[in-house]
């Protein structure tokens, strides 16, 4: 059946359309509790406020112009956003800082973006001049308050044209491996991605998706909160802060609202099978959930195995999870499952990948399982190159990442250098430009594996050592002795005369009736099965106390800052070996 995302040219026409033939339908329900409490937005609620304050955009010239929406997990940061859509302003989605940490990459975003406006709640104007203040950051910018407009009756009857060219939003990067860098999306290119993660799980016109991924990062903006409006859906979500507290807030809620639709990374899915092993038995019904898509970090078999068979007891299918790829420079999916598919991994040689190859064997103490990330969606091209020599490589052979299609975005904003490096590669015969991601992985048959970052793999006598597996190793550990740690990182040290690989062992906020003297006790154990399973020796391997190791915006893992921070002395121990 065909559907207005196959034939419009911009997210706003979706919502006008829906608006005409669904405005008194939910377009959007937010749990302000993370559980009963709702609050809602119609089509028609949606367009009338959004068009509202896009005239208050209007009025303060900032058609063309860059503008901060800082805004909590809600309602608000979706009438904001399509508001500036409407005006045709460019919106840059932030996280609502918290820490120093969280400060400098707001700092950062303001400076980068340039932006002339900030969109924000009432509540929130005060605190966030005070709290710029006290980073040293002057508030200069036009403050411009989403309550104004709530009950603005003065709305143009149609729409001003839109560019399907011009920009729709700078999407700013998690900052994994450095600074972020504003990713420059336009109304095509984020349509040709809602279009491709429609047609990659053949997701139905009116479908209900549910969620609590952050809003501003691309995964929750573009997967979550604009997919099911773009096929006139509705979209039920609560705050990420609600799901950490208790992830069977989820779960409850694709239950109770017969979700079709989520996404979330590996992680969340291990944090509910350990929350159902620990809580006590509820009761859902997942029959009707289709599609989790998952993504946005290294995925784990075994995390997907252990998912399963922990909900299928309440109707979850095995083809339900759908492993799949993306980044911000892609606007978000570049390669997804197929539907009625269940995931399947590989298991390859440990040590030959170590060398670039993919070699299947069948002895399970010496291979790793490397989860398929599903093909190219519709529409994209992806190689596998040679970093170096940007040569084409032969199937089962590990390269770099490249892509090509409608919804790689148009670099980064305001760094013309960069995005030529990035966004304009070619290989040594010719053929491009393509995307160069930045991360490693092969093909096998028609399936895209991803092995890692760059930036990341330690390179140690010739061979690459991927951080994400060797975690795993210090998880099972723990695991094995009842103990459940908050992460397993590792990093290079490198430094003359005395490099090596560091182990930063971080512990849950609770941890379960265990003694530091008896953790203590595994860092010996962790040591001998990474060199048993791995053939390397660590230089350290360090216990943490929680929130130790310094995340992004998004939650991932700062590896590389873990390094500097060790070298530099800034990170202390509970314990070391």
């Amino acid at each position: 059946m065909s559907l207005p995302l196959d034939s419009t040219s911009t997210i706003i026409d979706c919502l006008e359309h829906y608006a005409r033939i669904r405005g008194d339908e939910r377009a959007y329900i937010f749990l302000s509790d993370g559980e009963t409490e709702e609050m809602e937005l119609s089509y028609a609620d949606l367009q009338r406020r959004s068009q509202a304050l896009a005239s208050e955009l209007r009025k303060y010239g900032l058609s063309g112009q860059t503008v901060l929406l800082l805004y909590p997990a809600g309602l608000d940061f979706v009438i904001a956003f399509f508001a500036c859509l409407y005006a045709g302003a460019t919106a840059v989605p932030a996280n609502l800082a918290r820490n120093s940490r969280h400060f400098i990459r707001l700092r950062n975003i303001m400076q980068d973006s340039a932006c002339r406006a900030i969109l924000t709640q009432a509540a929130l104007q005060e605190p966030i001049a005070t709290n710029l203040a006290g980073a040293g950051i002057n508030l200069n910018q036009v403050v411009i308050l989403t309550e104004n407009t709530e009950h603005a009756t003065d709305v143009p009857e149609t729409p001003d044209p839109i560019d399907p060219s011009g920009v729709a939003f700078i999407q700013y990067t998690s900052g994994s491996t450095g600074n972020p860098k504003g990713v420059v999306v336009t109304h095509a290119q984020l349509i040709a991605n809602e279009r491709a993660i429609q047609r990659s799980a053949n997701l139905p016109e009116f479908m209900t998706g549910a969620g609590w991924l952050p809003q501003f990062h691309d995964m929750g903006l573009i997967g979550n909160l604009l997919q099911p409006l773009a096929i006139g859906g509705t979209y039920i979500f609560m705050s990420p802060l609600h799901f950490i507290q208790s992830p069977l807030r989820w779960m409850r809620m694709l239950s109770r609202y017969q979700a079709h639709a989520s996404a979330a990374p590996c992680f969340a899915l291990e944090m509910c099978v350990q929350a159902t092993s620990d809580a006590p038995q509820e009761q859902w019904d997942l029959s009707a959930l289709d599609t989790i898509f998952c993504g946005a970090e290294p995925i784990r078999q075994d995390v997907l195995d252990a998912f399963h068979r922990a909900l299928a007891p309440f109707g979850l299918r095995d083809d339900v999870v759908k492993p799949c790829y993306g980044m911000a420079e892609t606007t978000l999916m570049i390669t997804g499952g197929l539907p009625h598919h269940a995931p399947r991994s590989l298991s390859v040689d440990r040590q030959q990948l170590t060398r670039g190859l993919a070699r299947q064997l069948s002895d399970e103490a010496l291979t790793q399982a490397i989860v398929c990330c599903g093909q190219p969606v519709r529409d994209h091209r992806i190689l596998i190159v040679c970093p170096q020599h940007h040569t084409v490589c032969e199937d089962d052979t590990v390269g770099e990442i490249w892509c090509a299609g409608p919804s790689i975005a148009s670099g980064y904003w305001r760094n013309s250098d960069e995005s030529k490096r990035t966004f304009a590669a070619f290989t040594a015969d010719g053929e491009g430009p393509f995307l160069r991601t930045g991360d490693l992985g092969f093909r096998h048959q028609d399936g895209i594996f991803v092995t890692g970052r760059i930036k990341e793999v330690m390179i140690l006598r010739g061979r690459n050592y991927y951080p994400h597996d060797m975690e795993a190793t210090v998880t099972e550990v723990f695991q094995q002795n009842r103990v459940r740690v908050q992460a397993a990182v590792f990093a290079e040290r490198k430094s003359v005369g005395n490099s090596g690989v560091i182990a930063f062992v971080e512990l849950p906020r609770r941890m379960a009736g265990a003694t530091l003297e008896q953790l203590q006790q595994l860092l010996p154990l962790v040591r001998q099965r990474i060199s048993q399973e791995h053939d390397l020796s660590l230089k350290d391997t360090l216990l943490l106390k929680h929130g130790s190791i310094p995340r992004t915006s998004s939650g991932k893992i700062q590896r590389l800052l873990c390094s500097e921070l060790y070298q530099s002395g800034a990170i202390q121990a509970l314990a070391a070996v």
